[in-house]
């Protein structure tokens, strides 16, 4: 057996497989019939002279073998877009792409930043820009399918290393003649409960801070809407038919046109939450991803305390 002389093709449709979670999940995504990538798999595991993938149901589960078959694939993938990269670098920037995943609080800021800042002065580089929930966001990094990661508590992964953390509370958000905002500052909990509240849906960061500020303060919202939207979150607040927790920054344009008020509380909770910025512990970052970095670290969202 060669590792070297490894079939390509059967690696990436293995590699499709064990992300897509099925045979026919993976043929869906390459376009091709199941039986292609089934015969493909299994030649690959007689190359091997390991079983890589046990059946069950309608799925599978990649064996201890094929989880170093998975991060060979992975690290290859990884050195060959940083080589890619690299060689746009060459040339001042002229090619190459970066894939940034991030959840949805953070659109405004990246839109300034990235497309605003850093693809004015690199235009001929590739930006992928997709949002995500915070268990995603890790994912994806780690799995080397996003180079930068963003995220409002992201749940603790060791594959992940957090380049910078800045504190970002969480308030309450209104509209400015809500009652609320006549209320003693800064809020108890205590004192949303008997209005309407809209809340993310539970995997995304905002959902599990709220879920420990409930449990923290003995008091459980019983939400009018549950969303994966932070856009719907806020129209739902400029309807006026409720309430909702987000960060200060996540609505700083609203709050500066007069639509929206963000109102701190006395949780420690939702004081202490935190944005991160990430990239897969280990990786070799290209100069472009590395530019970006230190723009995005110099940013509002990162810069003071």
């Amino acid at each position: 057996m060669h590792i070297s002389g490894l079939s390509e093709r059967r690696l990436h449709y293995f590699l499709q497989v064990a992300e897509a979670g099925s045979i026919r999940g993976a043929a869906d995504r390459l376009g091709i019939e199941p039986s292609v990538v089934s015969r493909q798999v299994q030649q690959l595991e007689d190359e091997l002279g390991v079983q890589l993938l046990q059946r069950h149901g309608r799925g599978i589960i990649p064996t201890e073998a094929a989880k170093l078959v998975i991060d060979h694939c992975r690290e290859r993938r990884s050195s060959e877009a940083l080589l890619l990269t690299q060689i746009g670098e060459l040339k001042g920037l002229e090619r190459g792409e970066i894939h940034i995943v991030a959840g949805e609080g953070f659109i405004e800021e990246l839109v300034r930043w990235v497309l605003q800042d850093f693809c004015q002065q690199y235009p001929k580089l590739v930006v992928t820009l997709e949002f995500a929930n915070a268990v995603d966001v890790v994912r994806m990094l780690a799995n080397d399918q996003a180079h930068i990661g963003l995220a409002f508590r992201p749940p603790i992964d060791p594959a992940i290393r957090t380049v910078e953390t800045r504190k970002q509370p969480m308030c309450v958000i209104t509209w400015p003649d809500h009652p609320l905002t006549r209320q003693k500052q800064p809020l108890a909990l205590s004192d949303v409960t008997p209005y309407p509240v809209g809340l993310m849906s539970r995997g995304f960061g905002l959902s599990n801070l709220v879920q420990l500020a409930e449990y923290s303060e003995r008091i459980q919202f019983q939400p009018s809407l549950v969303t994966n939207s932070i856009a719907t979150l806020k129209s739902y607040v400029k309807a006026h038919l409720g309430v909702t927790f987000l960060s200060a920054h996540a609505v700083a344009n609203e709050v500066a046109q007069g639509t929206l008020v963000a109102l701190r509380t006395r949780n420690e909770i939702f004081e202490s939450a935190e944005a991160q910025l990430m990239v897969r512990a280990g990786r070799q970052m290209s100069f472009a991803v590395e530019r970006l970095l230190e723009m995005l670290s110099r940013n509002a969202l990162f810069q003071g305390g």
